[in-house]
């Protein structure tokens, strides 16, 4: 069957409008494609820009606080170091109390005080040289007084050291005090009319922090 005139053409313009068609359609299609493919690869540049960025921030922060932590840890370890321990007595002030003496032949003051070879400045250099402030004290800021009662016996012995207070100093640095008193070389005991007798002496030994 053979299609002429009017029908022919027709038929030929529908063709002809039918292949534009499809092939408008593959090109809006390819398009579409390779417009959705391009903006993949942009969106995926993107975001390793973004990650990049993200780590290079995070990178820096840590780098920033690591180094203020080495800074503040420096700081406070020189603060520390900057901190020593002393150590000074105080001689009793007389004590106008009625003099008396107790069961055991003590008196509790004599008419002439017993006396530590040089005086007050030689017993503080005596303490400062045989009692150690640890440093663990000494880091944790420790200070404060503890006062030693003890006896000077005729014979020129310290006798009985004993702690009144001092318990927020801790053991160590109270027993170390006591075991410097035991030690302690020969005093000058306390005379009553004349005589050399025990005498009771309180004595405060006070530990505190000053710079270097």
């Amino acid at each position: 069957m053979y299609l002429r005139g009017p029908v022919f053409e027709l038929y030929m313009v529908m063709k002809q409008a039918n292949m534009k068609h499809k092939t408008i359609s593959r090109l809006m299609h390819g398009g579409m494609i390779m417009s959705i493919i391009f903006g993949l690869t942009a969106c995926n540049g993107t975001d390793s820009s973004d990650k990049k960025s993200n780590d290079s921030s995070i990178d820096s922060s840590m780098a920033a606080t690591s180094a203020a932590a080495t800074r503040d840890s420096a700081t406070a370890a020189k603060a520390k170091k900057k901190k020593k321990g002393q150590m000074s007595v105080a001689m009793p002030m007389r004590d106008s109390a009625k003099m008396v003496k107790d069961m055991h032949g003590v008196y509790n003051r004599a008419e002439k005080a017993p006396e530590f070879p040089g005086g007050e400045s030689a017993l503080s250099t005596y303490i400062n040289r045989n009692l150690t402030y640890p440093q663990s004290a000494i880091e944790n800021g420790t200070s404060g007084t503890v006062h030693v009662s003890f006896v000077v016996d005729e014979h020129r012995k310290v006798v009985n050291p004993q702690a009144l207070d001092g318990k927020n100093l801790g053991d160590d640095l109270v027993n170390q005090t006591l075991k410097v008193f035991s030690n302690m070389p020969a005093w000058t005991p306390g005379m009553v009319h004349g005589k050399k007798v025990k005498t009771r002496l309180e004595v405060p030994v006070t530990f505190e922090l000053a710079d270097q």
